[in-house]
């Protein structure tokens, strides 16, 4: 076919969008929140309000996201990129608990 007369739009998939990074930041805060790591966090400590790793970066937890955006800043501090397309239980845990180490 000639591409000359294709309408279809191209959409490269590998550029995060903001949109990208808002859903990421909403899946990752609903992840924190979520009662499995809420009593986690109520048995051993871990990931418990003011004792994560990313908690010094916090500006509050009453504000929205407030773990993801703590978050957010510690590994760009650290120079860390976050995949912001991977919404996934198990990628969202391994920046829940190794994201320092990552």
């Amino acid at each position: 076919m000639n591409k000359l007369f294709d309408d279809k739009p191209y959409i490269d998939k590998s550029v995060v969008t903001s949109y990208d990074k808002k859903k990421w930041r909403k899946a990752f805060q609903e992840y924190c929140d979520s009662d499995e790591i809420r009593k986690e966090s109520d048995d051993d400590g871990l990931n418990a309000c003011g004792y994560y790793y990313a908690c010094d970066y916090c500006e509050g937890s009453d504000k929205s996201c407030a773990c993801s955006n703590a978050t957010i800043e510690y590994l760009k501090e650290k120079h860390i990129n976050i995949d912001y397309k991977n919404t996934t239980k198990e990628y969202l845990d391994k920046i829940l608990r190794y994201g320092d180490e990552l």
